[in-house]
């Protein structure tokens, strides 16, 4: 029991240094709690958290057989998903700046047009979308829930995976909402979209590059 107890506390610092590490869903939750809010923020970093969920439920049922068996699927998520990604760069890339008095209003709660349903499926899609997320389930988080695995051992590292997932959102979406992230937007709206588009066309483009 000790050794799959110090191996659950090993899938969370993976899991938290996963987190951590930038990426497509950092980009977004970033510019959607300066340019919208924390309640948007929160909305996609739900919508991340459920596709954690769905990550996990492939990866019980065999994900990482099924990428060695067919490879085929894998470079067709990265095709989906670098596309997906060029997609969203563009739209940020051409977003309009806000009026300044909305944008700096600093109240934490946003009023940008994105509805909170948008926000919800754009952290969906984005994480479904994510290198990161195929990487660490196909590659990690599969050991710590094959049939060889006790079942609270199971539900143990899916706990884990959701609580780390969900806590990082709201981190995030919580200090990118605060007086000072919006005033450093409203004062450099058009750079951060920009900034923004550029990184997430970056990694769009490194997924296309499978064919290179």
């Amino acid at each position: 029991m000790l050794a799959h107890i110090l191996a659950l506390l090993s899938l969370a610092l993976v899991s938290i240094a996963t987190c951590i590490v930038p990426g497509p869903n950092n980009f977004m939750l970033m510019r959607f709690g300066m340019r919208h809010g924390r309640a948007i923020a929160n909305a996609s970093g739900f919508g991340t958290t459920l596709s954690c969920a769905v990550w996990c439920a492939l990866a019980a049922l065999g994900l990482a057989a099924v990428l060695t068996a067919w490879p085929w699927l894998e470079i067709g998520l990265r095709i989906a998903g670098g596309l997906y990604l060029l997609w969203f760069a563009w739209t940020l890339w051409r977003a309009p700046p806000l009026p300044a008095e909305r944008a700096a209003d600093g109240d934490g709660t946003g009023s940008g047009r994105l509805s909170w349903r948008a926000a919800f499926w754009q952290g969906f899609a984005v994480n479904m979308t994510n290198p990161k997320s195929l990487l660490y389930f196909a590659a990690v988080f599969s050991a710590y829930v094959g049939p060889h695995e006790p079942l609270w051992v199971r539900v143990a590292a899916v706990g884990i995976c959701i609580a780390t997932c969900q806590g990082w959102q709201s981190a995030m979406s919580w200090l990118f909402s605060t007086r000072r992230a919006v005033a450093a937007y409203a004062r450099a709206q058009r750079l951060v979209d920009r900034i923004s588009g550029a990184f997430l066309a970056a990694f769009g483009v490194k997924l296309l590059w499978v064919f290179g």
